[in-house]
């Protein structure tokens, strides 16, 4: 019997199987909804007048990893946007930008090496654009919350990522700057936490905070109540960050947006999302957060050429580290076919 004809029967037995232990869950989310209700945890968004304007930055960081036989190769591209809101419009537009390529060794930690390296510089480039435009708002992608909570690893990469990320929370509470957490497509279940601790709420599995809400309230335009996430890993920021899951447009998925704790107007940040969502119903995500990802993304044409010419460089000046240490793996000189 052929892969296809074994595949498909196993998908026949398996997918009513599965149809079922979903279904099974429903009950749960139906009892969850009641509770959602009575304690008014949702609140519509709805049209406002009210417009925020002033000089916003805008942060994203892409990364590329080549394996070889002896080392990662990574290259890492960051990206700030600053923008001038006035009324509906956006103009002066600026970008500060880094990059930064080089090697690492293998160990059990090497690409979330990578990922705090890349974190690092995005903190760099807000602090930079601080200092050159003073801008009102830093708009980061990805949660603050998070980004406070990673997990300690013992490497280099980890102490630097911790004492920029302080220092740019320092930056911003010293000069009044509102500095938000963006988080496009949250896998997380930190909604269904808090609601599971304080209101001993049995959350059902397969269940992420954006699954319950876009189950409960589907295509509405609509905001939670604002929540600190509980954590169970140990951070040495004293700092918590108070969180809100919104759905802009009304056939988007939520995003989770979180503030440090000190700032009281998440009020108006979160009208000011709001506004900045509005070019797609469906997207339903900040404009310049997606113009700001395409400038930082690191094509995989760009990560393979600049390894090529790495390993060209070395092979004219010192051919045996190439042969031993940036040599292609096996898997990469695989017959085709």
């Amino acid at each position: 019997m052929g892969h296809y004809s074994i595949w498909l029967e196993h998908y026949h037995n398996c997918r009513d199987k599965i149809l079922e232990d979903l279904k099974s869950y429903k009950k749960g989310i139906d009892s969850l909804k009641e509770i959602v209700d009575k304690k008014n945890l949702i609140i519509p968004i709805h049209r406002t007048n009210t417009k925020k304007d002033g000089i916003m930055c805008f942060v994203d960081g892409g990364e590329g990893i080549r394996e070889l036989l002896g080392a990662v190769v990574y290259l890492i591209k960051t990206s700030g946007l600053i923008i001038k809101k006035t009324s509906n419009r956006f103009h002066d537009e600026k970008f500060v930008r880094d990059v930064d390529m080089g090697i690492l060794d293998y160990d059990e930690y090497t690409k979330e090496r990578v990922e705090l390296l890349r974190s690092a510089m995005e903190f760099d480039v807000a602090i930079k654009s601080i200092e050159e435009y003073n801008p009102e708002y830093v708009f980061i992608d990805g949660s603050l919350h998070v980004n406070s909570k990673k997990r300690s690893i013992e490497c280099n990469e980890y102490s630097i990522y911790r004492k920029k990320f302080n220092r740019l929370l320092k930056r911003c509470k010293e000069n009044g700057i509102h500095i938000i957490g963006v988080s496009e497509d949250s896998k997380s279940k930190l909604f269904a936490n808090y609601l599971s601790f304080k209101y001993n709420i049995k959350i059902p599995r397969f269940m992420t905070d954006s699954s319950i809400l876009r189950i409960l309230f589907g295509n509405a335009k609509y905001r939670t109540v604002e929540f600190t996430p509980c954590s169970k890993t140990n951070s040495s920021l004293t700092v918590s960050f108070t969180t809100v899951y919104v759905q802009p447009t009304p056939f988007s998925n939520p995003l989770r947006i979180d503030v440090p704790e000190w700032d009281d107007e998440f009020s108006n940040i979160i009208d000011l999302i709001v506004e900045l969502c509005k070019g797609s119903r469906h997207y339903g995500y900040p404009l310049p957060m997606y113009l700001v990802h395409l400038d930082a993304k690191v094509e995989k044409k760009q990560a393979e050429w600049s390894t090529k010419q790495l390993i060209h460089h070395l092979l004219k000046e010192e051919p045996s580290l190439m042969d031993s240490i940036l040599n292609k793996t096996r898997r990469d000189s695989r017959p085709l076919g």
